[in-house]
C-alpha cells in the first residue's frame, strides 16, 4: 500500500532524490569532521583532505539545496484512503487442497490417509496465520496513511486560512531543516500571518574547522592553523547561506510574504565579561528577490545586499553584535 507521503514525494513537494543525497553527504561529512577533530593522526591523508575540502563545501552552499514548492492544492484534492478488506487467499488454497484431497491406493494400504489430512489441517491453520498478520499489517498501514491524510487536510485548510498553526504544524510534518541540524545548527520560530521570524543558533566551535588540511607532495598530511581573516570569512558564508536556505525552505512551504531570520551567536560581553547570546546577522527576505537570484554562482555574504539586513563584520575579528531589523526600515 502506498503511503500519501510517497505519493506527494512522487511528483516532488518533498525532497527530490538529489536533495536526500545531499543530505546524506552532509551528514557523513559532519561525523567525518568531528571524527578528525578527534584524531591526532590521520592514516590516510588523501581520504582526510578530501573529506575536509567537502566539508568546507559544504558550509558555503547550504544554500543551493532546497525542497522544490509544495502544491498545497493538489495535498488538499488528494482522494481519502480507503479502508483495506481482508482477504484470506492462502487460507482459501490450503482449504481447497483439502477439500480436494483423495487417499491413493497406498493410501489406504498403508493408513496414511489420516496423517496428511491432518498435515493438510494444520497447513490451513498456517495459512490462515499468515493471512491475519498480513491484515493486520495492511490496517496498521491503512491507518497511518489515514493520520497523514488528516493531518495534511488540517495543515492545508489552515495554510489557506493563514493560520499561524498550520504553519508551524506544516513544518513539524515535513521536517525540512534535518541537515541543517547536522551541520551543529538549531532554530526556533515565531510564526504569524504573512511574517515568519527565526532565529538560527549557531556554534563555531562545532561548525567551523580552525584548521586546514593539506597533502603534501610526499603524500604526507599536513595540518596547520587556519588563519583568523579566512576563518572568519569561512564562518560569514556559512551563515549566509544557511539563512538564505531557511528562508527558501519556508516560501516553499508557506504562502507567507516575508521571512526575518535572526543568526544568533554566543559574543563576549567586554562588560560582564561573559559570553552572551546575540544576533550577528538579522535579514528579511520577500520571496520576490529569492527568486531573481542565481543561487548557484553568488557569494553567500555578498548576497545580503539584495536584503534588508544588519550585519556587521570585519575579516580580522568577524561578527559584532547587531540590533534585529524591523519591516518598517
Amino acid at each position: 500500500m502506498a503511503t500519501l507521503r510517497g505519493a506527494i514525494r512522487s511528483y516532488g513537494a518533498t525532497v527530490r532524490r538529489i536533495e536526500r543525497e545531499q543530505q546524506r553527504r552532509n551528514r557523513e561529512a559532519a561525523k567525518r569532521f568531528k571524527e578528525q577533530q578527534k584524531l591526532q593522526a590521520l592514516a590516510d591523508a588523501s581520504q582526510a583532505v578530501e573529506d575536509y575540502n567537502n566539508y568546507v563545501e559544504i558550509l558555503q552552499s547550504v544554500h543551493k539545496n532546497c525542497t522544490e514548492s509544495v502544491d498545497w492544492n493538489r495535498i488538499k484534492n488528494h482522494p481519502k484512503p480507503l479502508k483495506p478488506t481482508e482477504e484470506w487467499e492462502n487460507e482459501l488454497k490450503a482449504k481447497t487442497k483439502l477439500e480436494n484431497f483423495r487417499p491413493s491406493l497406498f493410501d489406504t494400504i498403508f493408513g496414511s490417509s489420516k496423517k496428511k489430512i491432518t498435515r493438510l489441517e494444520d497447513a490451513i491453520n498456517l495459512a490462515s496465520e499468515k493471512d491475519r498478520k498480513q491484515n493486520d499489517l495492511n490496517f496498521e498501514k491503512y491507518k497511518q496513511e489515514l493520520n497523514d491524510w488528516t493531518r495534511l487536510q488540517n495543515i492545508s485548510d489552515g495554510i489557506d486560512q493563514k493560520n499561524p498553526e498550520a504553519y508551524k504544524e506544516a513544518l513539524l510534518y515535513f521536517d525540512p531543516f534535518s541537515d541543517i541540524g547536522e551541520l551543529g545548527s538549531k532554530l526556533d520560530f515565531k510564526f504569524e500571518e504573512n511574517l515568519i521570524d527565526i532565529n538560527l543558533h549557531v556554534n563555531s566551535l562545532d561548525i567551523i574547522p580552525d584548521y586546514e588540511l593539506r597533502q603534501t607532495s610526499t603524500g604526507k598530511l599536513s595540518k596547520k592553523n587556519m588563519a583568523k581573516s579566512k576563518y572568519n570569512e569561512l564562518y560569514q558564508d556559512h551563515i549566509c547561506s544557511a539563512v538564505i536556505r531557511i528562508a527558501r525552505e519556508v516560501f516553499a512551504y508557506l504562502p507567507v510574504e516575508y521571512v526575518r531570520v535572526n543568526a544568533m551567536a554566543e559574543l563576549l560581553n567586554t562588560k560582564t565579561g561573559h559570553m552572551e547570546e546575540k544576533a550577528i546577522l538579522s535579514v528579511i527576505v520577500p520571496p520576490e528577490t529569492i527568486q531573481k537570484l542565481n543561487l548557484d554562482t553568488i557569494d553567500p555574504s555578498d548576497s545580503m545586499q539584495n536584503f534588508v539586513y544588519n550585519m556587521k563584520f570585519v575579516k580580522t575579528t568577524g561578527f559584532k553584535e547587531v540590533s534585529k531589523v524591523e519591516l518598517e526600515d
